[in-house]
């Protein structure tokens, strides 16, 4: 398994099977030649360019895909942008990591909002049957960098190298996937979400298909329709997408399915047991890692029988090949089998720091007994037979609808709002299904929720948004003179 390459893989398999269906998109198969084609126009388009990063507008398209791939192998990084994330955040993103160029299939809007001088470039009509020589890049050569929340309100650049990317993918198929040519794989994520990096990438270096799910389309429906319609046979889900599904487990069949990944935020052990005769052939597979730690680092393959979890949220296994976890205490001490603390992970898939913020890359990365590790921020114990037992978080980060989520860059934004003038707090709320429903606390006699809901929109993501504005005139205090938070979240 030593030196695998993801890339190299990918092309081999591509000129493996060039009559074999690559994607399928909005129910139109695109061909690896035809996906190729695509790859080699942008390659074309990109090769001799100074522009080390290069954006790409996140659509439901073939010339996105190809995109991605053109720039990896022409040895840059990606960085995706959303086209239905604020303005004022996607310049944010382009500010801070760098952007030269924009790759984009359809008309793009974001481009009024940018400035002039930023060159955005449609890749309808690039295309090409010949390339030059790929360039797979250096092993620190950064592959992309995804930016996710912040505590100051100011995106989090997560740079991940290709040395990164290929221990991952090493280490990924070492896991014994029984998948080939003639397997059809579900990318249902969000592309600034790095599980679509696997999603993407890994059913290619095998020939697979690739059926996707547009930003646009209801998902729960559309992966239902996938699962069923297309008898896919490998899907990569997240737990609340099952939980909304529930209603319909009667109905569900799904004899084909040869594996169910449960990925990108706390699985509920009483509904992945009853989904267990929808998809009677399935491994089940609880998938756990940090998008600093590339992707996945640790796996548990769920047993038929008596699957160990934590308040029914599902063990997430044991490290990765190379990887290494220590669950470590308030001090840095590291615990004995059954004692709950913060996981850290170390191994050749962690990144070597924030992309530009040293002092937050120290705040996370620390050495311990020669090695360094990545706080992970999520409470975990190891039991007696090694698998490690997730227990939630620690801190303010949540996750929602599987992106993780700073409740302060919540509090921040809406602190802008009223500038500074107001104390304000986030609370989440844990739904039923693992999932969670976020609450803005104003402390203020009243409030006007439409005008700040309007100001959140223009700076937040759709899913960091809350549910509910809540107004009290005093918010209650601890025994600190803190704000309580657990009484706010008792008022919810």
């Amino acid at each position: 398994m030593d030196g695998m390459n993801i890339l190299k893989d990918i092309v081999r398999s591509a000129g493996m099977y060039p009559g074999k269906t690559a994607f399928v998109i909005d129910g139109i198969a695109y061909s690896y030649k035809e996906l190729f084609a695509c790859v080699n126009g942008i390659h074309a388009f990109l090769d001799g360019r100074e522009e080390e990063v290069i954006g790409v507008v996140a659509e439901n398209r073939i010339e996105t895909y190809a995109a991605i791939l053109a720039v990896l192998l022409s040895g840059k990084t990606y960085v995706i942008l959303h086209p239905h994330y604020p303005d004022n955040r996607n310049n944010k993103i382009r500010e801070a990591g760098d952007i030269g160029v924009v790759l984009y299939a359809d008309e793009c809007d974001m481009a009024k909002a940018m400035p002039e001088s930023m060159a955005f470039v449609s890749t309808r009509e690039l295309r090409g049957e010949e390339h030059a020589e790929y360039n797979y890049g250096s092993g620190d050569t950064k592959a992309y960098i995804i930016f996710t929340s912040g505590s100051t309100g100011e995106p989090k650049g997560v740079p991940i190298t290709r040395d990164n990317l290929n221990a991952f993918y090493t280490a990924y198929s070492a896991l014994g996937w029984n998948l080939g040519a003639d397997d059809r794989m579900l990318q249902m994520f969000e592309l600034t979400f790095d599980v679509s990096v696997v999603s993407t990438l890994f059913p290619l270096t095998v020939g697979a298909a690739i059926y996707t799910v547009g930003p646009g389309e209801m998902k729960y429906t559309k992966v239902y329709e996938l699962l069923e319609d297309e008898r896919l046979t490998f899907a990569a889900i997240a737990p609340s997408l099952l939980q909304f599904l529930s209603p319909y487990f009667d109905e569900i069949r799904l004899p084909d399915l040869k594996y169910l990944i449960v990925t990108a935020e706390a699985a509920q052990a009483d509904v992945l047991a009853r989904f267990r005769a929808c998809a009677p052939n399935a491994e089940f597979v609880n998938l756990y890692g940090p998008t600093e730690a590339t992707i996945y680092c640790t796996a548990y393959r769920i047993p038929r029988e008596e699957c160990k979890h934590y308040h029914g949220m599902i063990a997430i296994g044991r490290p990765f090949e190379e990887m290494e976890v220590v669950i470590a205490d308030e001090d840095g001490q590291a615990l004995n089998t059954g004692e709950k603390g913060e996981l850290w992970v170390s191994g050749p898939q962690v990144m070597a720091g924030y992309w530009k913020d040293r002092e937050k890359s120290e705040q996370v990365l620390v050495r311990h007994n020669g090695r360094v590790f990545y706080k992970t921020g999520d409470l975990c114990y190891m039991d007696a037979d090694g698998d490690i037992i997730y227990c939630g978080r620690k801190d303010y980060q949540v996750k929602v609808q599987g992106f993780r989520v700073e409740l302060n860059e919540i509090e921040y934004t809406a602190r802008k709002f009223y500038r500074e003038e107001k104390n304000v707090v986030v609370v989440a709320k844990k739904d039923d299904d693992g999932g969670c429903r976020l609450h803005l606390f104003i402390e203020a006699a009243e409030c006007d929720t439409p005008s700040l809901l309007e100001f959140m929109k223009m700076h937040l993501p759709v899913y960091m948004l809350p549910a509910r504005v809540h107004c009290l005139e005093v918010f209650p205090l601890g025994t600190s003179n803190k704000i309580d938070r657990k009484k706010l979240l008792s008022l919810v």
